[in-house]
């Protein structure tokens, strides 16, 4: 009895040894995903109207949007494609920036890299109607 708990013990250490390398692992490539992401300076003041496309790619996410700005407002986002792991919930960051005319704003709760890659391929989208 007494060699059989000792296996059971040693079996649930190394699972859980492996359940920590896996997390310390996703943490790490989250981290460095975050750190590349870029955004465009934008002034919608010098966006012209029309439909956009920005991409981000970080590592874990993939986003591709299409930004439709009149007016020099942002009116429309679509989100071609997302590929998100458990990001999904922030696709609705896209009403908040409409709603604000920028990019800038708040991330979505639990799902902080895909809002970044969102918010990201919108400002690349965005620096296109202005030209630049």
């Amino acid at each position: 009895m007494k060699k059989g708990l000792k296996i059971l013990l040693i079996v649930i250490a190394v699972i859980a040894a492996i359940v920590l390398a896996a997390y310390l692992l996703m943490k790490n490539s989250a981290d460095k995903a975050l750190s590349n992401i870029v955004f465009e300076n934008v002034d919608m003041a010098q966006s012209v109207d029309g439909t956009y496309i920005g991409e981000t790619d970080a590592g874990m996410v993939y986003v591709k949007v299409a930004v439709t700005v009149e007016n020099h407002a942002v009116t429309d986002i679509d989100i071609l494609e997302h590929k998100n792991g458990r990001g999904a919930k922030a696709e609705a960051i896209t009403d908040t920036i409409i709603a604000d005319n920028s990019y800038d704003v708040d991330d979505v709760s639990g799902a902080t890299l895909s809002s970044k890659a969102i918010k990201s391929a919108v400002s690349k989208a965005l620096k296109q109607s202005c030209g630049t």
